[in-house]
């Protein structure tokens, strides 16, 4: 979505964090920054902003 999506000025997204379904393991899941596209793994715990996706 960042790529495809956000980059080209599409989607509505706000240039914040966005949490991935994707686990890294039992504590810890992947999180994308659409400010300036880095990802990075962070604490389940932690609260953030969640895009659904219907189709690839």
């Amino acid at each position: 979505m960042y790529n495809n999506l956000h980059v080209a000025g599409l989607g509505g997204f706000a240039s914040t964090f966005y949490w991935s379904f994707t686990e890294l393991n039992s504590v810890n899941e992947w999180l994308q920054n659409f400010f300036d596209g880095v990802q990075f793994n962070v604490l389940k715990a932690l609260n953030g902003r969640l895009r659904a996706v219907r189709a690839f």
